[in-house]
């Protein structure tokens, strides 16, 4: 039966993946793109703006959606947050605070209100999630394995305080965690801290891990991977990226191994715990 999907849009290729797999099913598709200048193949695309929340939460009303799916990377401000809230009414007033799990909670309630079914991304295109087991590049040495368990559990412990996804570990240490500025700033900052000599090199390889935020709902905001990850983490010295198995993206999965394979770096799936 087909469902009337609301695709609120942030950047990267994550929107054209959810976006294909939507239209493969027959729903009729409302994109709210928080981007712009880019063509997106829907029923109804509205380019809308975080800071008035009010007139995006409008355009979703008149649509009547059944269901609302949230895809792509979004920087969202303090102003931004606020004006959501603000827009939420009674949801955003609930909230514990204005942090992604903040907004997501606030998100949560305002759909249960209106009647949305909100829908992971990991529903419209299961054949995204990472898999458990080696992804791309070469086996994980047994030191290399041991260090990325522990980056696992460091980035699930940076997610607790609902800083970011990702840390980056050498040896049996965190170096550098992810926060508002997202994975490539964390990446630039790693590569400079290599540059420096203060990590990496003969103190031990170094680790890339993201996993999703202990508290994290699972309809918003996966933890992704994509080429430019792998190059990315390369370019900063990075021996082997790990994501949470299971919940965690994939995207283009075969240029992904292209890459890694290119730049001899693991890409591996763990389960937490």
């Amino acid at each position: 039966m087909a469902r009337r999907v609301t695709l609120v849009a942030g950047r990267g290729a994550l929107v054209s993946h959810v976006t294909d797999a939507i239209r493969r099913r027959g729903d009729t598709l409302q994109i709210i793109d928080l981007v712009g200048d880019r063509h997106l193949p829907a029923d109804e695309v509205t380019r809308a703006s975080l800071n008035d929340a009010g007139t995006l939460l409008k355009s979703i009303k008149a649509f009547g959606p059944s269901h609302l799916v949230l895809a792509g990377g979004v920087h969202i401000s303090d102003s931004e947050r606020r004006a959501l809230a603000e827009a939420f009414g009674v949801a955003g007033r609930l909230a514990g605070g204005l942090g992604d799990i903040g907004l997501a909670g606030m998100i949560f309630v305002y759909c249960k209100a209106q009647g949305y079914k909100l829908v992971g991304v990991h529903e419209v295109a299961p054949d995204l999630l990472a898999p458990e087991g080696l992804i791309a590049g070469p086996p994980l040495t047994v030191e290399l394995e041991s260090v990325a368990r522990s980056a696992l559990k460091a980035a699930r412990a940076i997610g607790a305080i609902d800083l970011g996804q990702s840390v980056v570990v050498s040896v049996n240490r965190p170096v550098a965690a992810e926060d508002a500025g997202g994975t490539d700033a964390l990446l630039e900052r790693v590569a400079a801290l290599v540059a420096s000599g203060l990590v990496g090199g003969e103190r031990g390889p170094l680790v890339l891990a993201k996993a999703r935020k202990p508290k994290q709902p699972s309809f918003v905001d996966l933890p992704a991977i994509g080429r430019e990850t792998v190059i990315g983490a390369a370019d900063a010295g990075i021996a082997a990226i790990v994501v949470e198995a299971k919940a965690s993206l994939l995207l283009d999965r075969p240029a992904i191994e292209r890459e890694a394979r290119a730049r001899g770096i693991s890409v591996v799936g763990l389960r937490h715990g």
